[in-house]
């Protein structure tokens, strides 16, 4: 079956009205062959094994150029010189190599210098900006879509994974074994702050406190981290981490406020 249109006998029978005295020549029309078949165009698994073609051609990539010397090498080899020149690349070889990834290995994944690249990979990038979680029912608890719905229903709260690296960067997430056993209980509202230095036994004196929540004065802990990197009293390491105790401090604020206020009141009566 031939198909056809009447575009063709139409703009002929336009050109014949206008100009009767014009030739064939004369006309612009638009003809095209056709291959005979229904197949669509392109490959015929519709690029599913398609290759990867930003790279060097095989035929003339560092491999091809490696293989060819070699082959020339064989040929060439117990003949007397020529006196042809045959590139660069194509120099005889005196001395053969040992065929060892630094000799006259052939194959592009042990060979010293570029290699082939892969042309059956394709890479695929998917950042995944998306939590899949139903946005509606994690703000109002309620979605229209009911158990229809293809995102995750739940109101809990989640961390984005660049703020899991950033933590992790930053030391937030301690890999050296020593953490804390009570970093997530609940603590009850005594103040269980000790008021005596542990080493010198006297007031602190600009208090700080280690990663196993104990306070020590900054001299004296200072000169105890010399004799050992270890807590004074635990036996912990400390891996030389003194934060400010700020607790102590501001107690220790507030009883000298409360003490100054008694003398005070002491002196009017």
């Amino acid at each position: 079956m031939i198909q056809s249109t009447n575009v063709k006998r139409h703009q002929e029978k336009i050109s014949c009205d206008v100009d009767d005295s014009s030739e064939d020549d004369s006309r612009v029309t638009v003809l095209y062959k056709s291959n005979r078949t229904a197949l669509p165009a392109g490959p015929s698994d519709q690029g599913a094994t398609a290759i990867l073609e930003t790279e060097t051609e095989k035929d003339r990539d560092a491999q091809a150029l490696f293989e060819k010397a070699q082959k020339i090498n064989e040929e060439l080899k117990g003949k007397d010189d020529d006196k042809i020149y045959r590139g660069l690349n194509n120099y005889t070889q005196y001395y053969k190599k040992r065929d060892t990834a630094a000799g006259n290995a052939s194959s592009g994944m042990v060979r010293k210098g570029p290699i082939r690249a892969p042309s059956n990979l394709r890479a695929t990038v998917r950042w995944d900006y998306q939590p899949d979680i139903c946005k509606d029912y994690k703000e109002t608890g309620f979605c229209g879509f009911g158990d229809s719905c293809k995102f995750l229903h739940d109101r809990s709260d989640y961390k984005l994974g660049w703020q899991l690296e950033r933590e992790a960067a930053t030391g937030e997430y301690n890999n050296s074994g020593d953490e804390d056993d009570k970093k997530y209980e609940i603590d009850s509202d005594e103040d269980n702050l000790p008021f005596k230095c542990f080493i010198c036994r006297n007031s602190f004196t600009d208090p700080v406190v280690t990663k196993c929540k104990h306070y020590f004065c900054e001299k004296c802990a200072l000169e105890q981290y010399r004799k050992s990197t270890r807590c004074y009293i635990c036996n912990t390491q400390t891996n030389g981490t003194f934060n400010p105790a700020k607790e102590l401090i501001a107690r220790t604020k507030m009883e000298d406020k409360a003490a100054t206020a008694a003398s005070e009141d002491s002196d009017e009566d």
